[in-house]
């Protein structure tokens, strides 16, 4: 009789701590309720860690940066074989190495280390949830060059048309797993990042169907987030008021060096470069709409210089920054002093910024055709020449009010 007393007060007081948790949980959570409008009026700028993972491998990282008042964003691309030493492996490595055998939040730390910026949401996509997204959202829609007609390592068949493309389910899983013969890493990250960005584009198109009561809870256990249900909600509204069209795509850029028997990515001037191409990102998102940081300009770069390959190396640099390289060549000299910005187009403020990256201060304006004139319409809007003075990253020498016309 006195063990059954004590199994209905053992009971009672199991029935006691579960209320207790029951009660504390839901206070967590109404204290966390807005927490994202809350940080953001601290710090407007959406600040996210984006991955997409096969299984327990992460296969792609993209930092994402957006700001909904001007609806601008900038995605930086974080290749897995991205090399450094990395505290948390305690080695040189890929960067994906942390995150198969260290976890998420070494990996997002070691992320933040690179682009020296602290990444406040994390939002994972398995390989398979994508592909279920991009059947709910009607396809998505790429542009492939190319028709593919591929075989596997495994004797999978790799098949894909050519053009304007909407792709659904396995065409998905095809398109950003597959590689052909003289497909580089480049080549992969570029389509997951279009694919990336094709399904946030949709999410925006499709938000008033994905943020309806009965359709919701199924877009979202598509995705894992460190937010609640509630707070993420929130987050994916204010994603899908982005313009996509107007997202600046970046990635991380380097030179490629094999150690031990891995070909890894080692980022321009350790790393520093990644830092500032990720600050200069901020710029144009919060720049209103209009402004001249609100259109691409276009790059043509010479070589003024004896140094073999000046130009291409500078073209990666630019490219990574979120610079349109159209072409490069030699200057019609390889004995220029100094590095010279030439302004097509009349834009001062676009080719000081230009001119503000790589410390070059000399900028010429082109004469202006007289009217009726018959003179050839350059396609791009800057001609950077590179002189003596410039190391592959910075011109040394030129004083800040050398602008001429």
């Amino acid at each position: 009789m006195r063990l059954k007393r004590e199994q209905k007060g053992m009971i009672f007081l199991i029935l006691i701590i579960a209320i207790l948790l029951s009660l504390a949980i839901s206070f967590y959570v109404y204290l966390r309720a807005d927490s994202v409008k809350d940080k953001l009026k601290t710090d407007p700028i959406i600040k996210s860690l984006i991955l997409l993972e096969d299984g327990d491998k992460v296969i792609f990282t993209d930092v994402f940066l957006a700001y909904a008042e001007s609806g601008k964003g900038a995605l930086v691309s974080v290749p897995g074989n991205t090399g450094g030493i990395y505290s948390s492996l305690g080695r040189v490595d890929r960067i994906d190495a942390v995150f198969e055998e260290k976890g998420l939040a070494a990996y997002k730390s070691e992320v933040e280390k690179l682009v020296d910026m602290d990444l406040t949401y994390v939002i994972e996509i398995q390989l398979k949830d994508f592909e279920r997204l991009a059947d709910l959202l009607g396809g998505l829609g790429v542009f492939i060059p190319q028709p593919v007609d591929e075989r596997g390592p495994n004797g999978e068949i790799w098949l894909l048309p050519s053009g304007a493309v909407n792709l659904f389910g396995e065409k998905v899983h095809t398109y950003m797993t597959y590689r052909a013969g003289d497909d580089d890493e480049d080549s992969l990250q570029e389509r997951r990042q279009s694919m990336l960005v094709a399904l946030l584009a949709s999410l925006r198109k499709n938000k008033n169907i994905v943020f309806k009561r009965e359709n919701f809870k199924e877009f979202s256990s598509l995705f894992t987030s460190n937010l609640s249900q509630k707070d993420f909600s929130e987050l994916l509204e204010i994603i899908t008021r982005i313009d996509y069209e107007r997202v600046t795509q970046l990635e991380v850029t380097g030179l490629n060096q094999s150690v031990d028997g891995k070909i890894l990515l080692y980022p321009f001037r350790n790393g520093d470069f990644i830092k500032e191409v990720v600050r200069r990102a901020v710029s144009p998102i919060i720049a209103a709409s209009g402004s001249s940081s609100d259109r691409a300009y276009v790059l043509e770069i010479q070589n003024g210089t004896k140094v073999q390959g000046l130009a291409r190396n500078t073209q990666i640099l630019l490219q990574g920054a979120g610079f349109e390289v159209l072409n490069i060549s030699n200057a019609p000299s390889n004995e220029y002093e100094q590095t010279e910005i030439v302004d097509l187009i009349g834009n001062r403020e676009a080719a000081k910024s230009l001119g503000d990256f790589i410390r070059c201060s000399k900028i010429t304006e082109a004469r202006v055709a007289a009217e009726g004139e018959n003179v050839e319409t350059p396609n791009f809007d800057f001609i950077l020449i590179l002189g003596r003075d410039f190391d592959g990253r910075y011109v040394h020498g030129q004083s800040s009010a050398s602008q001429e016309d």
